[in-house]
């Protein structure tokens, strides 16, 4: 079923949770050393004073997760990524992506809407 996207002026920007290529699950969280990191389109940073490595805020009416900047490109303008997995350790505030995900279940297979996670982000 067809459903709008969620996005709102107050959150505007698409979570997403991908996968690291040596991080698969959060099995393999204990062997990351590197912390968290928001992968943000250059245009939305910029929109922000956002630079790479600086410290963020990403938010919405659930929580917030602290963690570091990483501008990239390969994130297309209005998507920002935060990798599934990551432990509290990986995080300024020892929260992750976990906490900005709606409890509403999605209408096919009744699993989490990962994706409808909506949030805005600031410098820290």
């Amino acid at each position: 079923m067809y459903k709008p996207d969620p996005g709102t002026p107050r959150y505007p920007l698409a979570l997403i949770s991908p996968a690291l290529s040596t991080m698969i699950s959060s099995t393999f969280g204990q062997l990351r050393t590197k912390p968290g990191e928001l992968g943000m389109n250059p245009d939305d940073a910029g929109a922000r004073g956002i630079t790479d490595g600086a410290a963020v805020r990403v938010w919405n009416e659930l929580g917030e997760v602290h963690c570091v900047a990483a501008i990239s490109r390969e994130l297309r303008p209005g998507v920002v990524s935060l990798a599934k997995g990551l432990w509290r350790k990986h995080t300024r505030n020892r929260l992750t992506a976990n906490a900005l995900i709606p409890e509403t279940l999605a209408d096919l297979g009744g699993q989490a809407c990962y994706n409808d996670a909506r949030v805005e982000v600031a410098l820290v």
